[in-house]
């Protein structure tokens, strides 16, 4: 039996009851008892049998007059059968399904609208209309909800016939009840003589349905259930959004495990419901509303209370309250979180933070990541270990593959509970850092929003886990042997200047190309831009250990000012120094607070559109920037960067550092979408350092680093990211074949996982996108390898969703990684709350910087040397010195010998010498003669033992010299 005749027997019932012999009011003929004119083509006319017998409608039509047209516009013949007492719908075939699920007959031609005249024919006699024929309203017969635009009319149980004068006045209120737009509950039922008719009460469960979709979507349904909780959130203006929790008592359910018994009722920015009711917690109620999907979420809307069946319950024992305890495998989650969508549901205490809070701005919606406290990662012996990784990950919970269950154990809280708990929306839930517990039941319901399911708890406290930034947390370079390199996402270091020369830096700006108000990355005050500043700093220079090179990204390009002793001036001219603004006030706050000097640099074509760019910071006691040539075949005029689509005209600039972009080419795999029509929207900094193999030193080599930012979101851009990575390896390519000898890091935020991680792979099996495998197969090496061997619980940069992973990467090449030592990453970022300044230098930015070491002096290693002794005179025994990297400087080398088993004169020549190893050389040799005899011995050694020159590093300051005996 279809819905709609199941509605008509209980509407007939309940009208039998309230007004016995309603039979003798019987009509003559059919007549329109309900009218929809709702949203879009929601459009359908409902026709009642009242006479004593079934109607053929053989002969019936019906005509629609347009606009106060005396002709109709379309005449739709009905056809079939309506037995007595029923109803016939006529509706749009394009009607959403509710509609549809009620229809006898569609019509695909236009219906009408509420300026136009409707009438129902049998033989060419009317029997019925809607309107005034010849006369067009305007917009609608009527007012309010009782008007033919954009509402449902249904005729008045007390009428029994129709209106059959098609020239008089139209007044709906006479006869008809009206309806808001796109009510459907009633359709497919009529009574006559007994009261309106009464559509049955829904469970919750009906409503949700067993699917990801409510099959009632789009009609309004009376539903019943208790008030569990009410919530609060704040729209992007500011405003309030409230809504509420309604979920079916115990033994009150539809009994289908397979559909949820709660639901969310929204409410808009109203508080209280349609009539005046205010949602009161412990209410069972029963409402009247439409059933909707709000992306995807099912819930009630545009409700009405139809009647309060009971008050003062205690929610937490009149509905079954479910613990939040979803399976690991991502699919079998998500089944669960549906089956409880709008329900109450606990958060046990002892659960484990996973993900810290995060903030967003605009809308100051706050959540936490958690796993439950009888998870087996919440049980691991490392506590820095107790965390969820990203499934390819050696410390995933299953490591034996690396695209396994997607992590569905995580748990999301977020904050509309709290903020109705406090009635302020700009409540957050407490600033939990990564590790820390729940310290007590989190109950709430379950919502559904940006394509996350989120328990939204009245309350939550949390108690204090291990430190997250204790976890394999960066050692000092030892400046006399090593130098330091640190990538580090400074997150939207925007000052508080308003730069007259950009339209998108300050609150208030009009916007840039593509970049429109609110502008919520760049800081409320002037005290939120020092806080931020300040953070920074003392994380450079206490977490980072002050490293030589930093590579920085998301600082603004801003640049009117320049520096004027330890502060900055500021003006309104453009490009003052060419230098950007807030990374020259980072330096001189690194100073202020007693740490070492830095300098700046980018290329300000690097920026995106709203002013966001890469660039360097360096230590000036360690670093500089050469002057390049025109020369140059990378920073020079002509750039010998080998790609497959022409450079941007900015290429040619001759200048150190040098952004280097070019034109995406046209067969680049566009299915996941791009940033405009370049490589890059944020050009990589190519930068030639010289180093100085010690501070205060003059000997030192070429170092050339690339700051990157690649476009944004791992699984989006696929193409394009991966385009930016053979262009990186380009730019790689052409400086090793410039310059042989060449040092080169290559780094920064990547916006993508290093390998063998994937953000498209669901298996094993599956064709992973490899976005990095340009710089793979260019030869260069990812320092994550090295962090990950060496203590996996610490190899992650970033926490997303409560899952840990590496988005920000350092590249070096086969000669930089000889003289790897090793590479951090500081935890003092991504485990930390947002929008919190009670844990000082934490959480300044969402990335963790990574910090790698390398050996800074050549390293001197010599060789062992084997000759044949001969039977008389001497034989040369040559030693090969090698230098790990060319020097800067002529450099000094001595030697001497020492015996073993050999016998100073009596069978080798001593040997004291010193050789210069000139600017540029990596080899010198010293030759010690050997004595041959006639004397039949076992071979004999000697050794070599170079040094002197306190710039070199010895690896291998001892050579031995093997003699054979051939007697």
């Amino acid at each position: 039996m279809r819905l709609r005749n199941t509605l008509m027997v209980v509407a007939l019932a309940v009208a039998t009851l309230s007004a016995p012999g309603s039979a003798a009011a019987a009509s003559s003929d059919l007549f329109i008892s309900e009218y929809v004119e709702g949203s879009a083509t929601n459009k359908a006319l409902e026709f009642f049998n009242g006479a004593g017998a079934p109607a053929d409608l053989a002969g019936y039509d019906v005509q629609l007059y347009f606009n106060g047209a005396t002709a109709p516009a379309a005449t739709i013949p009905l056809t079939g059968t309506v037995a007595v007492g029923d109803v016939f719908v006529l509706a749009a075939s394009t009607a959403v399904p509710a509609i549809l699920a009620q229809a006898d007959q569609t019509y695909g031609g236009a219906l009408f609208n509420g300026n136009d005249a409707i009438v129902l024919r049998r033989a060419g006699v009317v029997i019925d209309s809607i309107g005034k024929v010849g006369s067009d309203p305007g917009t609608e017969w009527g007012t309010g909800l009782t008007s033919t635009a954009d509402n449902t009319l249904r005729r008045r149980s007390s009428v029994t016939a129709g209106d059959t004068d098609t020239t008089d006045a139209f007044d709906p209120a006479a006869q008809w009840q009206g309806y808001a737009t796109d009510t459907f509950d009633g359709l497919g039922a009529h009574g006559v003589d007994g009261g309106e008719p009464q559509p049955a009460v829904l469970t919750i469960g009906a409503v949700q349905g067993t699917g990801d979709r409510s099959p009632l979507a789009g009609a309004f349904y009376d539903v019943q259930g208790v008030i569990t909780q009410k919530t609060l959130s704040r729209a992007a203006s500011g405003a309030s959004q409230y809504g509420f929790f309604l979920q079916s008592r115990l033994g009150a359910t539809d009994g289908d495990p397979a559909s949820s018994d709660g639901i969310f009722v929204f409410t808009s920015t109203f508080p209280t419901l349609i009539g005046g009711y205010a949602p009161t917690v412990g209410d069972e109620v029963v409402l009247h509303a439409r059933v909707a999907e709000f992306f995807n979420q099912t819930q009630l809307s545009s409700a009405s209370l139809v009647r309060v069946v009971a008050s003062g319950l205690d929610v937490n024992t009149t509905v079954a309250v479910t613990d939040a305890v979803p399976p690991a495998d991502s699919a079998a989650a998500a089944r669960f979180w549906e089956r409880h969508e709008g329900e109450r549901l606990r958060v046990r205490a002892g659960s484990l933070v996973t993900g810290a809070r995060d903030v967003f701005a605009s809308t100051a919606d706050s959540e936490i990541w958690l796993v439950d406290r009888d998870d087996p990662l919440a049980r691991r012996t490392d506590p820095h270990a107790r965390r969820v990784f990203r499934d390819p990950h050696p410390l995933d919970d299953v490591p034996a593959t690396r695209f396994d269950n997607g992590n569905g154990q995580r748990i999301l809280i977020g904050s509309q509970g709290v903020k109705a708990a406090t009635g302020d929306n700009g409540t957050l839930l407490p600033p939990a850092r990564g590790f820390d517990t729940l310290s007590g039941d989190a109950v709430g319901g379950l919502a559904f929003g940006f394509n996350k399911y989120s328990v939204q708890p009245e309350q939550a406290a949390f108690s204090a886990g291990t430190d997250p930034a204790a976890n394999h947390p960066v050692q000092p370079a030892d400046r006399a042997e090593q130098v330091a390199v640190a990538t580090f996402n400074v997150e939207n270091l925007y000052d508080h200047r308003d730069d007259p020369n950009d339209g998108c830096d300050f609150a208030g700006n009009t916007g840039c190309p593509g970049v429109s108000p609110p502008f919520d990355y760049v800081p409320a005050d002037e005290a939120a831009y020092r806080t931020h500043l300040d953070g920074l700093a003392l994380q450079i220079v206490g977490d980072l250990k002050a490293p030589d090179l930093i590579l920085a990204q998301e600082a603004e390009d801003q640049d009117i000012c320049s520096v004027a002793g330890a502060a900055l001036s500021c003006g309104t001219a453009d490009n003052a120094d060419g230098k950007p603004d807030t990374l020259q006030e980072l330096a001189l706050t690194i100073a202020g607070q007693g740490g070492p000097a830095y300098d700046t640099a980018y290329d300000r074509n690097g920026a995106d559109a709203r002013g966001i760019t890469s660039a360097f910071l360096f230590r000036t006691d360690r670093l500089a920037l050469p002057a390049p040539a025109a020369t140059d075949p990378v920073l020079g005029s002509a750039p010998a960067v080998a790609y497959r689509a022409a450079g941007l005209a900015y290429n040619a600039d001759v200048q150190n550092p040098k952004a280097l972009n070019a034109l995406l080419p046209s067969d680049v795999d566009r299915s996941t979408g791009v940033d405009g029509s370049n490589v890059y929207t944020r050009a990589p900094q190519v930068a030639h350092f010289f180093v100085t193999a010690a501070p205060g030193g003059s000997e030192g080599y070429d170092l050339w680093a690339l700051s990157n930012h690649y476009s944004s979101t791992p699984n989006a851009r696929v193409g394009q990211r991966t385009e930016q990575a053979a262009y990186g390896a380009a730019i790689a390519q052409a400086i090793q074949a410039a310059s042989p000898n060449a040092r080169i890091v290559y780094g920064g935020d990547l916006n993508v996982f290093p390998r063998p991680d994937d953000p498209i792979a669901r298996s094993d099996a599956d064709t992973p996108s490899d976005q990095l495998g340009p710089l793979y197969r260019a030869g260069l090496h990812n320092l994550w390898d090295d962090a990950v061997a060496a203590d996996p619980a610490s190899a992650y940069s970033y926490v997303f969703e409560g899952q840990a992973q590496t988005l920000d990467n350092l590249f070096v090449n086969d000669i930089l990684r000889r003289d790897f030592v090793e590479m951090r990453a500081a935890h003092v970022n991504a485990d930390y709350p947002a929008d919190f300044d009670g844990d000082g230098p934490r959480g300044v930015s969402d990335h963790d910087p990574q910090v790698a070491r390398f050996r800074s002096r050549a390293s001197v290693s010599v060789s062992d040397a084997r000759v044949v002794e001969g039977d008389k005179g001497t034989r040369p025994m040559a030693f090969t010195v090698t230098l790990s990297r060319p020097m800067s400087e002529d450099g000094l080398i001595c030697a001497t010998t020492l015996d073993q088993t050999a016998t100073l004169l009596l069978d080798y020549d001593p040997l004291f010498s010193c050789a210069v190893v000139r600017a540029g050389a990596t080899t010198a040799t010293f030759t010690v003669q050997v004595r041959g005899d006639r004397r039949h011995e076992p071979d004999e050694r000697l050794l070599l033992v170079v040094g002197a020159d306190p710039r070199m590093r010895y690896t291998r300051a001892i050579g031995t010299g093997t003699v054979t005996d051939d007697d």
